[in-house]
């Protein structure tokens, strides 16, 4: 093998060898701790901080140029035109001539290299197209922050058992009566997640039939999570079938 070709296999072994640990770290506990709705939360703040510094700076810089331009136009109209000098008012002036011409074995003066030109500055109508994107996406951080803040309120809510807050949330979001969702709750299991009786289980007591079927957009959720089951149930009683559903406790609990 010559020379060449051996150094360049010794850096294909070296290459692998490398990407082998780095598919590994990739499906370590750690990335699936860097979706989680804190580190969510802490990467939106920081990016809510870094825009509202940028939108901040755009309003300086905009505030700055609008006053530049008012002053160069007022400056503008109160100018006086000054007289030009004419060379008929100074007969004197065009038969004097000059070093240059009466002396023609003068050295020529060198020219100077004009300096490159700066670029230009940003106009009024493109500083404020800038602050006013700074400022929706300020907006926009703003309102998920808000949603994974309240996220992982109910969360911690769920997981020590306190179901009201997630009760109250489902009902907002569904457009019915947090209090006879929570009423129907405590006929159907007094609010234990893991109630069973006989093929019916969770917090309203679904069967696994009805909890998999194409209605429910949480069927994929386990049929003892009790957040799912809340979200469910609300959403088939804004859809009309809670008689229907659960026809011994939804006319005592609404």
């Amino acid at each position: 093998m010559t020379g060449w070709k051996k150094t360049t296999s010794l850096i294909l072994i070296s290459i692998t060898a490398l990407s082998i640990p780095s598919v590994f770290l990739l499906s370590t506990p750690s990335t699936a701790r860097a979706t989680s709705l804190s580190h969510r939360l802490t990467l939106t703040r920081h990016r809510l901080r870094h825009a509202r510094a940028k939108l901040s700076a755009d309003r300086l810089a905009y505030a700055t140029a609008l006053a530049a331009t008012a002053g160069a136009t007022t400056s503008a109209a109160d100018a006086t035109p000054a007289p030009v000098p004419s060379a008929m008012s100074d007969p004197t002036a065009a038969a004097t001539p000059t070093a240059a011409s009466s002396d023609p074995n003068a050295t020529p003066t060198p020219t100077t290299t004009p300096a490159p030109a700066a670029s230009p500055a940003p106009s009024l109508h493109q500083l404020r197209v800038a602050m006013l994107a700074d400022g929706r996406r300020v907006r926009a951080l703003h309102r998920l922050a808000v949603r994974l803040r309240q996220a992982i309120a109910l969360k911690a809510a769920a997981a020590r058992g306190d179901w009201m807050p997630i009760v109250r949330d489902a009902a907002h979001h569904s457009h019915i009566s947090a209090t006879g969702l929570r009423r129907m709750m405590s006929l159907e299991s007094g609010g234990r997640v893991h109630a069973d009786n006989g093929s019916f289980h969770g917090l309203y007591q679904y069967c696994w039939s009805t909890w998999r079927a194409a209605w429910n957009p949480w069927r994929h959720s386990s049929l003892y999570d009790g957040a799912a089951q809340i979200r469910a149930t609300a959403v088939a009683i804004h859809r009309g079938w809670g008689a229907q559903m659960w026809p011994n406790t939804y006319p005592r609990a609404f």
